[in-house]
């Protein structure tokens, strides 16, 4: 009982960061919306949530990944790899529902291959996984042989461009996905699990957790999102071209941390990461619409990281001093007793 009220205390609450994310993105819509009258209009809302569901989706995955103290730096090759795949069967004629068994199966295995070299081979989150996104990503030159797969059947646009009753299927997509992983993430034991293990490795194993294979249980997740996700780039475009997926790693990576996830791991949730990939997608089109040079995105997304990774830091150093500071006081007050 004493252990499970120990994993209870990782179950993760809103924090500041998350709140703040949400008044950013808020401030964010009320500037594009005066300075373009075409930014509120309901065809350009639908463009930046299409345009953002692939990313969204990865970002939950990876999300995961970091509360347990890890990042992956493949996602993108990977997401590659899978809709080459994808637009070869697509070509092949297969049935779209066994293309998407392939897909994701294809994604989870590739997920699972970075958290056992990962977990197994005790190497660093960063370097095995940039080690596989290079694997990969010359995979994906070789498969395309320096060529665009282009006109593939429109079969999976189903997924970023039809409607129900009216709302975009990809309302649906995010809803079903990121109201899932909250529960997950919330009042699951797995979800406690990953926040133990990114809180502390070393406890949550005295605690009875299995932290090697929690770990390559969330790689594999991972990758399954990343495989969903490959279906949801091949219904939008109807093609892959040759440098697909180069920017979802940073992009991931920054709308998890943006949205009040440490860097550090153990703890934010999905709630702020969806704010950060709307924030991030939102902040996308205000700058297409308003005719900004793109590299201004990149440098507000750069400037946002070192600042969210700055305060994680500030926060962390703060925490460890009060904990000093706490046992310093309980083992004077220990002297002073005797």
């Amino acid at each position: 009982m004493a252990v499970n009220g120990a994993i209870k205390a990782y179950i993760p609450k809103p924090g500041r960061r998350e709140y703040f994310t949400i008044a950013l993105l808020v401030l964010e819509i009320i500037i594009f919306s005066v300075a373009s009258e075409h930014f509120l209009s309901f065809r350009n809302l639908e463009t930046v949530l299409r345009n953002a569901t692939d990313l969204a989706v990865v970002s939950i995955g990876m999300t995961m990944v970091i509360l347990l103290g890890g990042i992956d730096l493949s996602v993108g090759s990977a997401l590659g790899v899978v809709a080459i795949i994808v637009g070869w069967l697509l070509q092949a004629g297969w049935n779209p529902f066994l293309i998407a068994v392939v897909a994701i199966a294809t994604g989870t295995l590739i997920g699972f291959f970075n958290g056992a070299v990962i977990s197994w081979m005790n190497i660093p989150d960063i370097i095995a996984t940039l080690g596989t996104a290079n694997i990969w990503r010359a995979a994906i030159f070789v498969m395309l042989g320096g060529r665009w797969l282009t006109g593939l059947p429109p079969v999976f646009s189903v997924l970023t461009r039809d409607r129900v009753l009216g709302i975009p299927v990809s309302v649906f997509i995010l809803a079903i996905f990121y109201g899932a992983f909250w529960y997950l993430l919330t009042y699951r034991p797995f979800g406690r699990h990953i926040y133990a293990v990114g809180n502390s490795p070393e406890a949550a194993k005295l605690a009875g957790i299995n932290t090697k294979g929690t770990r390559i249980l969330v790689y594999s997740i991972l990758g399954a999102l990343v495989g969903f996700a490959a279906l949801l780039y091949v219904g939008r475009l109807a093609s892959v071209e040759i440098t697909v997926g180069q920017e979802l790693p940073i992009s991931a990576i920054a709308a998890v941390i943006i949205g009040g996830t440490a860097i550090t791991g153990g703890r934010g949730s999905v709630i702020g990461t969806l704010a950060g990939v709307l924030f991030m997608a939102v902040m996308k089109n205000g700058i297409v619409l308003l005719g900004i040079p793109s590299l201004w995105e990149r440098a507000v997304v750069g400037t946002l990281i070192i600042i969210s990774v700055t305060v994680d830091l500030i926060v962390n150093r703060r925490a460890e001093r009060q904990k000093l500071e706490r046992l310093s006081k309980q083992v004077q007050a220990g002297y002073s007793a005797n």
